[in-house]
């Protein structure tokens, strides 16, 4: 169980700060990290205190810009006075090599088995998801917006990161993962599955997001 205080400090002072950007690392994709972490941490004798802050603090470099994020998500870690008080310098730094470990691009081995549950838990291999915040970045800081355009973008995005030829590595073999990779590919290789999935999620939710007038 996570400890109530932090959990408080977590979800009224660091998750409100990801409404400053775009919708593709809004605060629900935090929360669905946050509750994938707990659900890889599960069967593993881990701190769920560092687990839910590490998953919490994973893209908070994105205010200082996207390239080099992890490096400054570390660095909001280090010096976060709350964080400072709350756990040992040694959990702090377990912390932030786990932040600095989490993109799936990366081209190392997560440090700590904490490194390799955000990595997972951040991967979210769910089709849906995925489309949906593809389509949302593409139309935020690409500004895309017309659907051919936007489909076409949405597969190549997709299948250059996730298809057959990707460079994923599962570091804890989470079995949601796996069956959402088996789901993607699945979906890639039906195009006629993949331009209705795209239409429902481009007139349905985006419009529940005010894209479309």
């Amino acid at each position: 169980m996570v400890n109530p205080q932090l959990m408080h400090y977590l979800e009224t002072t660091i998750i409100p700060q990801y409404k400053q950007l775009d919708t593709s690392h809004s605060p629900e994709h935090v929360y669905q990290v946050l509750e994938n972490s707990i659900e890889i941490a599960a069967p593993l004798s881990v701190d769920l205190d560092i687990v839910s802050t590490v998953a919490v603090f994973h893209d908070l470099g994105l205010l200082k810009g996207r390239k080099n994020h992890e490096r400054a998500s570390r660095s909001m870690v280090e010096s976060d006075a709350f964080l400072a008080d709350y756990f040992t310098k040694e959990q702090r730094k377990i912390i932030g090599e786990a932040v600095e470990d989490h993109r799936a691009s990366l081209s190392y081995e997560p440090r700590s088995i904490y490194g390799k549950i955000i990595s997972e838990a951040d991967r979210d291999l769910d089709f849906y998801r995925i489309l949906e915040r593809t389509i949302y970045f593409a139309i935020e800081r690409k500004s895309l917006s017309d659907p051919d355009n936007l489909c076409q973008e949405a597969f190549e995005y997709i299948q250059q990161k996730y298809g057959p030829h990707h460079h994923l590595t599962f570091w804890l073999g989470y079995s949601k993962n796996i069956a959402g990779l088996a789901k993607i590919h699945e979906m890639l290789t039906d195009p006629i599955k993949f331009n209705s999935a795209f239409s429902d999620c481009y007139e349905q939710r985006m419009k529940k997001a005010d894209f479309l007038s």
